[in-house]
């Protein structure tokens, strides 16, 4: 019988050692996901990703975006909001977002100019939301003919989770868009071709920044003003910044990858509108984020980790107590390259999971010892040809 070179044998204990560890890292997936004990590690691990990192230390530090303009409405009331509107109209911005939702009617009055501010506008998107198997409109009085409205529906899941992902088209037939979607398409960053094609799976969010790197005003500050220059030819949207007067306000309030905090995560960091503006500046510049699929992202994370456990079987078999006082370094550095590759893929639009490589390689390194142990009653029952054994 032809021998085997060694070289051959050790590939082959290392494939082997790597559908192995494989196997053992799906069996613990599955006690990971199903086990209800383990279930707030399950949260804790969801709501975490490496590439969080680059969005933290990424706040305020990119280009304010001027031709997004953000009016904080506070607990303005009706009267009020309807009196921005109209403010903002007379400096002729591109497009006025209300990310607002009128639910019921109050006031006959104010609710009649509220109703003339809107509906006398060419250039306005008003929002709704789903809730479960239902659609919260504005009521009847506050719609008009051909309105553009949009879903302001930012956590796909339902989960209260950290809010990487755009949805920007969705419904029977592909008729709903997103809020982000309708103020890009009415402000003419995209059209409806575009939206259709890229927007109707989920995609990540370029986030630039927090509130700071948009103008914002409080509606008091528009009230108060002749004129806002900043308004022009912008798109200003009105929506909820907080409020001075509320104490611990987290009102539309969700957690975002801007968290200064990767895990353990407890307090809301961003709000809804600023999620939409940095949506919208996402589509805008169409800088969008190609996100790699998860069968690549598990097909690399297997060429990964087969390499990862070739190279440490090699030093295993060349010295054993090297192998042992090192492991763990090499664990570390190979978790810190695989964390730097995924910020350098991010830095070019690239989303890269590197959660799979790392946690995969890390276990194949600890799987060697009992590939070993195997591999030794193979070759005691079957004469099994190893490396290791």
């Amino acid at each position: 019988m032809k021998k085997i070179s060694a070289v051959k044998v050790l590939y082959r204990d290392a494939l082997l050692c790597t559908v192995m560890t494989f196997i053992i890292a799906g069996i613990l997936y599955y006690a990971f996901v199903n086990l209800s004990i383990l279930d707030p590690f399950e949260k804790a691990f969801k709501d975490f990703k490496f590439t969080d990192m680059y969005y933290s230390e990424r706040i305020n530090k990119a280009q304010r975006n001027n031709k997004i303009v953000i009016v904080n409405i506070k607990h303005a009331d009706r009267f009020q909001i309807a009196e921005v509107i109209n403010k903002i109209s007379e400096s002729r911005p591109r497009v006025i977002g209300l990310d607002i939702i009128f639910e019921d009617r109050k006031m006959e009055f104010s609710d009649s100019l509220l109703k003339a501010a809107i509906s006398s506008k060419d250039n306005i998107v008003t929002a709704y939301f789903h809730e479960n198997d239902s659609i919260v409109n504005n009521h009847k009085y506050f719609q008009f003919n051909d309105e553009d409205k949009g879903y302001i529906n930012l956590d796909l899941k339902g989960q209260n989770t950290v809010i990487r992902d755009f949805l920007g088209v969705k419904g029977k037939d592909n008729k709903e868009f997103a809020f982000s979607t309708q103020l890009a398409l009415k402000a003419g960053y995209i059209d409806e071709a575009y939206a259709l094609k890229e927007f109707k799976v989920p995609i990540p969010i370029n986030y630039i920044g927090n509130k700071d790197v948009f103008l914002s005003f409080d509606f008091e500050k528009v009230l108060s003003s002749q004129q806002i220059p900043a308004f022009k030819d912008a798109v200003v949207i009105l929506g909820y910044l907080g409020d001075e007067n509320v104490a611990y306000d987290i009102e539309d309030k969700h957690f975002t990858p801007l968290n200064e905090e990767w895990v353990g995560r407890a307090v809301p960091d961003t709000f809804g509108v600023i999620i939409h503006a940095n949506i919208l500046n996402m589509l805008s510049k169409q800088n969008l984020l190609y996100r790699i699929s998860k069968f690549t992202t598990y097909l690399l994370s297997f060429v990964v980790c087969f390499f990862t456990i070739f190279f440490s079987m090699k030093l295993y078999v060349k010295n054993g107590f090297v192998f042992d006082l090192s492991e763990k370094i090499i664990q570390l550095l190979l978790s810190v390259i695989l964390v730097y590759l995924a910020l350098l893929l991010l830095q070019a639009n690239i989303y890269l999971s590197v959660v799979p490589m790392i946690l995969l390689s890390v276990l194949g390194i600890e799987m060697i010892d009992y590939y070993e142990h195997l591999v030794k009653y193979l070759n005691k029952k079957f004469k099994w040809e190893s490396r290791l054994s």
